[in-house]
């Protein structure tokens, strides 16, 4: 049986695409966010993915670069927006399809089919390895080695870790990265991202005064920093 994630925040339209591919006989995986849609990615290496470009914590377009260095495998975007500039940045992230909510039943059952049925064709293997320096992350193997020795890590570090070099340079806010370590209570404390922060820079070598791959933005969160050679701007 194939196996499709869908990454999407409305629980609705995650039912009505569930009712949808029902005469497809697919198991139908649902995650809210942009870092559980990556954890499970990992966990359930789905078939396809359906993914929308707006969710709460990382943008859709860097969870499918995210997905796309890892594999292959079909990504279409379900999106509300239909401005070109946001068709050309799913596609230009390594998405195959782009279609524009709401989408009929038929449409959507087609068109995924389609992509079942044609799935590892159209793109060459990718290498699901990056490298930063000393510093390796292998998402499909959900693994992280340093100078040539595996990390340790917590799930929550690492999810982190892969939350933040999805998106080089992009500045993640706490609330962003509160959801990707999975602290979404009401009262859930900020600062327990920052206690995460601290451990994973123990891990890596580094500190807050002696930033390498992670760097605080003053009042803003946190950001992963590669410089163009491939190592960190610390």
């Amino acid at each position: 049986m194939a196996r499709v994630l869908l990454i999407d925040k409305d629980p609705a339209l995650c039912q009505e695409v569930r009712r949808a591919l029902l005469p497809l006989e697919v198991e139908v995986f649902v995650a809210s966010t942009g870092g559980r849609g990556l954890e499970s990615f990992q966990q359930h290496r789905p078939d396809l993915v359906l993914l929308d470009v707006d969710l709460p914590d990382i943008g859709g377009v860097d969870v499918c670069r995210s997905i796309r260095s890892a594999s292959p495998l079909p990504v279409l975007f379900l999106s509300a927006r239909d401005d070109d500039r946001d068709v050309i940045a799913g596609l230009d992230a390594g998405a195959d399809w782009y279609l524009v909510k709401p989408v009929a039943a038929r449409v959507l059952q087609s068109r995924v089919a389609a992509a079942l049925r044609h799935r590892g064709r159209a793109r060459p293997e990718r290498a699901p390895v990056e490298r930063y320096g000393d510093l390796v992350i292998d998402r499909v193997a959900v693994d992280v080695t340093l100078r040539g020795r595996r990390l340790s890590l917590a799930r929550s570090e690492r999810m982190l870790l892969f939350a933040l070099s999805a998106a080089p340079d992009q500045v993640f806010s706490r609330a962003d990265l509160m959801a990707v370590i999975g602290e979404t209570d009401a009262e859930a404390n900020p600062r327990n991202v920052d206690s995460c922060v601290k451990r994973l820079r123990l891990k890596l070598g580094e500190s807050r005064s002696a930033p390498g791959f992670i760097e605080t933005v003053r009042g803003r969160g946190y950001r992963f920093r590669v410089r163009q050679d491939g190592g960190t701007d610390g």
